[in-house]
């Protein structure tokens, strides 16, 4: 749905509504149906037939898309009126229809059971309400038409020219805000201007009248800068374009640029680009929406018919048409019955003049002709009171319609005769042209603003008058501004307070002009106002966003006549026009925080109010696009619910929300260096007092008023996913460092501030971004600091967090390359100087921190900047190794890592090695894990015994280590041995060669490897149990050598068979008395006489001497 603008709602049905749409850059117009979910079995349906109809008197069906909360079906935009108004006026019959669903349609609708085709009833192949052009004429344009001066068509671009809805956005608040009981209150009055012998209604059922929605008459329409006054309605002139049903428009234009970029508003999302000013980004377009003040005449059914004239009346649709030779006896003729007696006739002129009025190219002709002239003359000289009404009534009806009005007019004395009308005695007459005059003044406003915008200021801060032939006086201004005092008509205040939101959209001088104490006194009254209509309370609310908008200073008033706390309420009393005008005063108060005295006195009361951030919360989630982001940019309180909800914008595609997420994320990270700021002087005045004895309790009423109960803001923000990588700057970074040494000497509520302190810092370490930007700050502050904070602290949680947080970014250091000779002597000196002194306390501290303190030793050591002979004489040794005689479920690969490196270390003596007398723990160990299939423990299980067996053989005379076997060719013993130097237990592992035999075949590399050089080791250090244990495992020799002897390394292999051979050479000479499993030793002998013939020559030579050795066994 994002391709589509979503405008007005044309029609509804029981579980639908359908808006009509144009697709994004193109000028195609389309009806689309938005159906609750609820509904989704009726609704695939409905598309499954539609999908199988093609007929070009059937609606056509173009696609369908789905939401959180709606279905969405796009279908084709018929322009017309309902089925009954067509068959009623011929089209069927007489021309070719402006809509497909006349002509055949109703033949195939009219059958015995089928025959409702009322008015009430809209033709529905798909249960879609039709648009009703008539309706349309009626409201009229609130834009203006396009030029009809383009010499190409392809130039013709439609930028915004329809109303448009908000697409997530409830489309009913727009209805009933804009209350249309100004039209119904001006139709009861016309009605008694047709007759005026009828009583006048009562001012309450006047009241109540403006309950009712005016949806089709006032529309929400988004303000742009180029339009011209008086458009009221959905582009006529735009469908005119589309659907060739209306002829462009002869009258003269106003050419100024679509739309223009002016400081503060937000017009068109599509060209802004991403601001972090809060005062840009705040405002939507429909904040600057504008509204008709003067109420659109209603014909009673039937009753739309041209009046009885005693002459010749051209129907509205033909009257742009007739050549002017035509209109200037139509104009004299009309002229000739005004200024004569019959008033029955001047009633029934008026009333032909409404209906003209209704298009906007003849109110165009009529207002910028003589007819208006004449009108304007008659309102001031006329003292008939029924006359004086209609005159004011048809004035503003035509300044209402019309697109252009010429400077002619301006010198009629016009604004003079509707200033009389103001005073008038009679208040119909003051009703009239009250909205009159709010007509004519936005239509001055607009030409001026449009006037400014083609004539570059001399100074962009200057905002000169305007320079036009409209001469607006302040007793005008005046006037209007008394009508909203305590006492007057509500409906003449309905009125000026639409003129004042009008006017005071474009800002500037106009805005200025309403600005006054006055104003804004009797507008927060009417706002706050329990006995107002609710379309008055709105209105007035409206105007106050404005007028503040465009004079921040008058906040200060503003807020002495309605408190924070009173507005704020309304977030979750009010409709959504209501919330959103609330969060626009909110937002303006904070913004402008500086033109309020005493600030604290009113932020306050609203910080208190509990449930203020559930009710900001429940906007965010649950609000419009709109009030998603006004209350996103409220936000000043960074609540860890709060900013969950948050995130959850950050999938929201609707621009505003994105603008407003992106804006508030700024605002919010450019306060944290102040903030941090000042809490690094408040916990510095903390140590003065309590280095001068003064150490009050920080809930004691005597104590200090300070911000350090802020600090969890860091974290909650960190924990949020749209802000964690906008929060950790250099500048945040070098100040939680400068925290954190603080933190070192103790000061009061010290405990609770280090634990966040150490989880915001243990946040930061999580994002590796954070370390590599900034090492040096990690390098020379944080770590020394954290090495510091762990000596002596009594909180567990603190001393993990400390040694946590040193390990991470030890980690993450070590792990990046980098040739800065610098860095690494830095690194170097931090592990010797800071984490090894600490290591004993570590290694006896509270799980998991030994496990944490052993692999990070294991990695410096393997880095080099740790070596061995700097830990042994710490009396480490022994505490390494005595994992061992503990559970193995609880081991970590960390011990076995470090085991290693000690055992493989040459600094460590082997003599020690065998004092441990751990052989047979690690031959355990062994079988453990490969029993528990613990894969990241086999490997350095298996080094570990490597280790232990170099170690044992290592100290004989003449031996060399080598990779290949060579049991087959060496004796059964090289050397004498050094029995100080050998580790006495070695013959413990002799138990393991069945578990070193599997680990042989093992498809990992290294594993097999390992295990077999293990076995091979094993024969030279423990010959006579090695044998015993070999050939007790035959069985597990023959799966080796059936199934790894064409997967498996040929080394591995050639091992294996040395250590047959070898098993079979010591049998004999030792005369070993065991029980062999004849069987088995035949497989293996047919195996090795079949690999006697491989390609492999080390492989060969070995087979040929086990065969021989398995031989000798047999004779």
């Amino acid at each position: 749905m994002n391709h589509y603008h979503i405008y007005e709602a044309i029609g509804r049905g029981k579980y639908s509504t359908v808006y009509k749409g144009r697709k994004k850059k193109t000028i195609e117009y389309y009806a689309i149906k938005s159906v609750d979910k609820s509904h989704r079995n009726k609704v695939l349906q409905e598309v499954r037939i539609l999908h199988t109809l093609d007929h070009c008197n059937v609606l056509k069906f173009y696609s369908w898309y789905e939401t959180s909360a709606h279905l969405w079906l796009v279908l084709e935009y018929c322009v017309g009126g309902d089925l009954m108004t067509l068959l009623q006026q011929g089209v069927y019959s007489g021309r070719k229809p402006q809509t497909k669903h006349s002509g055949r349609i109703p033949d195939g609708k009219h059958k015995d059971a089928i025959k409702n085709i009322g008015g009430v009833n809209l033709l529905r192949l798909s249960r879609i309400a039709k648009s009703n052009l008539q309706r349309e004429n009626e409201k009229e344009n609130y834009r203006r038409p396009l030029p009809n001066s383009s010499k190409n068509d392809e130039e013709v671009k439609i930028e915004n020219h329809d109303m448009e809805l908000d697409f997530n956005e409830n489309t009913e608040e727009g209805g009933n805000d804009e209350t249309e009981g100004t039209d119904n209150a001006a139709s009861t009055a016309e009605d008694n201007l047709s007759t005026p012998s009828k009583p006048e209604s009562e001012l309450e059922e006047t009241n109540n009248t403006m309950n009712q929605s005016d949806t089709s008459d006032a529309v929400d329409t988004p303000l742009l800068d180029d339009t011209k006054a008086k458009e009221h309605s959905s582009s006529d002139h735009v469908e005119g374009i589309s659907a060739a049903a209306t002829p462009p428009s002869a009258s003269p234009q106003l050419k100024t640029p679509r739309v223009r970029d002016v400081s503060g508003r937000a017009l068109d999302f599509d060209g802004i680009k991403s601001s972090s000013d809060l005062s840009e980004v705040l405002w939507h377009p429909s904040d600057l929406s504008v509204r008709p003040v003067m109420p659109s005449r209603k014909f009673d059914k039937g009753s739309d018919a041209i009046p009885s004239l005693p002459f010749h009346a051209i129907h509205p649709s033909d009257f742009t048409k007739t050549p002017k030779d035509k209109l200037d006896i139509l104009y004299n003729r009309i002229i000739s019955i005004m200024n004569g007696n019959v008033n029955g006739e001047k009633q029934n002129v008026i009333r032909y003049l409404e209906m003209l009025s209704t298009n906007a190219d003849a109110a165009n002709v009529l207002t910028n002709g003589p007819i208006m002239l004449l009108l304007v003359k008659m309102l001031r000289q006329s003292k008939a009171l029924a006359l004086r009404v209609q005159l004011s009534s048809l004035i503003g009806l035509l300044i209402r319609h019309s697109t252009f009005i010429g400077d002619d007019l301006a010198n009629s004395g016009i604004l003079g005769a509707l200033t009389d009308g103001l005073r008038d005695r009679q208040e119909k007459v003051r009703r009239f042209s009250m909205a009159a005059v709010g007509e004519l003044l936005f239509y001055i406003s607009t030409l001026n603003d449009s006037a400014r915008d083609n004539t570059p200021q001399e100074s962009p801060c200057k905002d000169s008058r305007p320079s036009s032939s409209w001469q607006v006086p302040n007793a005008l201004i005046s006037l209007i501004s008394s009508v909203l005092r305590k006492g007057e008509d509500d409906l003449m205040q309905l009125y000026a307070l639409r003129t004042i939101e009008n006017i005071s959209s474009h800002g500037g001088y106009w805005a200025t002009r309403f600005t006054s104490q006055d104003v804004i006194s009797n507008l927060c009254y009417i706002f706050r106002a329990p006995g107002k209509q609710e379309s008055m309370r709105l209105t007035a609310g409206s105007c106050l966003v404005r007028l503040v908008r465009f004079s921040p200073p008058s906040i200060q008033h503003v807020t002495e006549k309605l408190p924070l706390k009173e507005i704020s309420s309304g977030l979750f009393k009010g409709n959504q026009r209501e919330q959103q005008i609330c969060l626009n005063l909110l937002n303006m108060a904070m913004l402008g925080s500086q033109f309020l005295t005493n600030f604290g006195r009113f932020l306050l009361p609203l910080m208190e109010d509990k449930n203020l951030v559930s009710n900001l919360i429940s906007l965010i989630e649950q609000g419009s696009e709109v009030l998603k982001g006004k209350a996103l940019l409220f936000q000043f309180f960074c609540n860890a619910r709060l900013l969950s909800a948050v995130d959850r914008l950050s999938k929201e595609k609707d621009q505003y929300v994105q603008h407003c997420l992106q804006a508030f994320v700024h605002s919010v990270v450019s306060t944290l260096p102040g903030l941090l700021e000042t809490i690094t002087g408040d916990i510095q005045q903390l140590m003065g007092s309590r280095r001068h004895g003064l150490i009050p309790g920080l809930n004691s009423r005597s104590s200090p008023k300070n911000s350090i109960h802020f600090f969890p803001v860091v974290l909650h923000l960190l924990g949020s996913s749209s802000f964690k990588h906008s929060v950790v700057t250099a500048q945040v970074l070098h100040l939680v460092a400068n925290l954190l040494k603080l933190t070192e000497l103790p000061f009061q509520g010290r405990d609770d501030f280090q634990i966040t302190l150490l989880r915001v810092l243990e946040s930061i370490s999580e994002e590796p971004p954070a370390i590599n930007n900034n090492p040096i700050i990690f390098i020379r502050q944080v770590l020394p600091s954290l090495a510091a904070l762990y000596k002596g602290n009594k909180d567990v949680d603190a001393r993990f967090l400390c040694l946590k947080i040193f390990f991470d970014v030890m980690v993450l250091l070590l792990s990046e390359a980098s040739d800065d000779e610098q860095r690494a002597e830095d690194l170097k000196s931090i592990s010797n100087v800071h984490f090894l002194p600490l290591y004993p306390s570590l290694i006896e501290d509270e799980d998991p921190i030994p496990m944490y303190a052993q692999k990070l030793l294991v990695m410096l050591i393997e880095s080099n900047y740790i070596k061995i002979s700097d830990i042994l004489h710490m009396k480490a040794v022994s505490q390494c190794f005595e994992f061992l005689l503990g559970d193995f479920t609880t081991i970590n690969v960390s011990n076995v890592m470090l085991c290693l490196a000690l055992a493989s270390a040459p600094e460590l003596e082997t003599k020690i090695l065998s004092q441990l007398k751990v052989v047979r723990k690690i031959g355990n160990l062994l079988e453990f894990v490969y029993a528990k299939e613990m894969e990241d423990f086999i490997e350095p299980t298996l080094g570990l015994c490597r280790a232990f067996l170099l170690r044992s053989i290592g100290s004989r005379s003449g031996f060399v280590y080598s990779k290949q076997p060579t049991l087959l060719y060496d004796g059964s013993s090289e050397g004498t041995m050094d029995q100080q130097q050998c580790i006495k237990d070695i013959i413990d592992f002799g138990s393991n060669v069945g578990v070193l035999l599997e680990l042989s075949r093992s498809p990992e590399v290294n594993i097999s490897d390992l295990a077999s050089e293990c076995l091979v080791l094993l024969f030279k250090a423990a010959p006579r149990e090695a044998t015993m244990n070999f050939l007790m495992n035959l069985y597990k020799v023959f799966v080796f050598l059936e199934s790894g002897r064409h997967s498996i390394s040929h080394l591995v292999v050639e091992r294996i068979l040395h250590a047959l051979g070898f098993s079979c050479r010591q049998y004999l000479l030792q005369s070993m008395i065991l029980s062999i499993c004849m069987s088995d030793l035949a497989k293996i002998e047919a195996i090795v006489s079949d690999l006697r013939s491989s390609s492999i020559k080390n492989v060969a030579d070995a087979s040929s001497r086990v065969a021989l050795e398995l031989q000798r066994i047999h004779r």
